[in-house]
């Protein structure tokens, strides 16, 4: 690997804890205004329309960076692979099959969320509108992606923390920066605020950046074991 390769992959790992924080921050603030009803699908989906319509460019600027994590994300995802198959190949190829299928929800959550809510949003009739968004999340197709979108990315994590971890490129502040992490994902605060707490996810990722280019002892005794 060559030094733009490490540049790419650890630019990747320190920007998607960043740009997911940032997109949630502006998120949450263009949904300020969305009151959620359960009784009522089409109430509620008339409510979150209208909140996506008072700050459509918000919006728009939130699905951007968005899009933009989803391709850093991947990235980061990359280079944890590459780290841990190194010395662990099993849990190398497992972390990266589950990387796959958190960078595939992820386009699927940007596909299935932001879009059609920005384009329901600018349709003049309002009522019409809320009806479709309130059918929109009724087939199965939608529960797979969303699945895809949550469980993935936290089996993902896991499993390359865990991979991390067997190939000793997981240091004591980066767990700590995982455990907060998942706390967070696992509690699922509402707070605006609770947003930053992705950015515990730089302490491994920092971690990793770090081991991208193998040290000499590292590469002297470069034997793959079991995972």
């Amino acid at each position: 690997m060559n030094r733009l390769h490490t540049s790419i992959l650890a630019g990747g790992l320190v920007l998607s804890p960043v740009l997911v924080t940032v997109e949630e921050l502006i998120r949450t603030t263009a949904d300020s205004g969305y009151v959620e009803n359960e009784a009522d699908p089409v109430a509620d989906a008339a409510s979150h329309l209208q909140a996506v319509a008072d700050h459509l460019t918000l919006w728009h600027a939130s699905a951007y960076l968005n899009l933009a994590y989803l391709f850093a994300w991947a990235i980061a995802l990359l280079a944890v692979t590459i780290v841990v198959a190194r010395t662990r190949p099993m849990l190398g190829a497992l972390s990266g099959m589950l990387g796959l299928v958190s960078v595939l929800g992820a386009a699927f959550h940007w596909t299935f969320y932001y879009v059609p809510l920005a384009s329901l949003a600018q349709v003049d009739d309002r009522d019409m509108a809320a009806h479709a968004a309130s059918a929109f999340g009724d087939d199965v197709l939608l529960s797979v992606a969303l699945l895809m979108y949550l469980v993935g990315t936290l089996l993902a994590v896991l499993t390359a923390g865990f991979g991390l971890w067997r190939a000793h490129a997981l240091p004591w502040w980066g767990a700590i920066g995982l455990a907060v992490w998942l706390g967070y994902v696992f509690t699922g605060p509402e707070a605006q605020l609770a947003a930053l707490l992705n950015l515990a996810l730089l302490l491994p990722f920092i971690g990793v950046a770090r081991r991208l280019t193998p040290s000499k002892d590292t590469m002297s005794a470069r034997v793959p074991i079991a995972a």
